[in-house]
């Protein structure tokens, strides 16, 4: 998980597949001035991380470390959207799920070479 303001920045753009232009123009900044806020030169103005959550549907919280948490903000989105997204956190819930179990039931009692010697 990325810590500073600046690392969630450019954590975000890049999972969003923005260039750091992309996220300028879509803003109304430059790339320079994208470019300064992740490399920790400077910091966007409140009006520009407010902007900033609602690009990356997350919150202005999580933007600047308070909320620890991935945050998805879907106010925004249609009903059916909603309930696609629902649909696929739940599948992946499921699947971290099975995996978990299945890593806890590998685990063996014996090492390889202890069941070589119990023939």
């Amino acid at each position: 998980m990325k810590n500073s303001l600046y690392e969630r920045i450019h954590d975000l753009r890049e999972r969003s597949g923005m260039t750091q232009t992309d996220l300028a123009l879509r803003m109304g900044v430059t790339r320079s001035g994208v470019n300064a806020w992740e490399m920790g030169i400077s910091k966007p103005t409140l009006d520009n991380l407010v902007t900033l959550s609602r690009i990356f549907h997350t919150t202005t919280d999580y933007l600047l470390g308070i909320d620890k948490e991935d945050t998805v903000v879907i106010t925004d989105f249609t009903v059916e959207e909603k309930e696609l997204i629902m649909r696929m956190v739940n599948y992946m819930e499921g699947v971290h799920n099975i995996n978990s179990k299945n890593a806890a039931k590998s685990t063996h009692p014996y090492t390889p070479s202890e069941k070589n010697n119990q023939k």
